[in-house]
């Protein structure tokens, strides 16, 4: 599994290192968009719907990871967005088909981390092609 993820990973840094070149603050109504997309898959994961978070995924992610092998992953490697309670925006930047959200997702017990999302446009929708820890935190207050 852990070598399926080197070459996502490789992508993911790689899309980032372009974006932050490329991308500016989001505008509110984009911003509005862009997390309406994550806090839905987050709200499917609350729900143990991962069938529907899986629709959020950006085409990629669901070639390399069927729905099984997807549920298995964000169960495996991000506990807290998979039994998240909570989740705060913050620094949000798109160049119209790629962004990056910063997203400080509660987990259960409080915890929180923050995590990097990187989204990409599909025709008209927005999808999720990649997530990564920026940190761990102190449990949140």
């Amino acid at each position: 599994m852990h070598r399926l993820l080197i070459p996502v990973w490789l992508a993911i840094l790689a899309s980032c290192a372009q974006a932050a070149d490329e991308a500016k603050p989001s505008t509110p109504a984009m911003k509005e968009k862009l997390h309406a997309v994550i806090r839905g898959q987050l709200e499917a994961f609350r729900k143990d719907d991962f069938a529907g978070a899986y629709k959020f995924a950006a085409a990629g992610i669901r070639e390399q990871f069927p729905l099984a092998a997807f549920e298995t992953m964000v169960k495996s490697n991000y506990p807290a967005i998979a039994k998240s309670e909570d989740a705060v925006f913050g620094l949000t930047l798109d160049d119209g088909d790629k962004a990056v959200v910063n997203v400080r997702v509660v987990g259960p017990k409080q915890e929180s981390v923050s995590y990097q999302y990187l989204l990409e446009r599909d025709g008209e929708d927005w999808r999720i092609g990649g997530v990564y820890v920026l940190r761990k935190d102190e449990p949140a207050i």
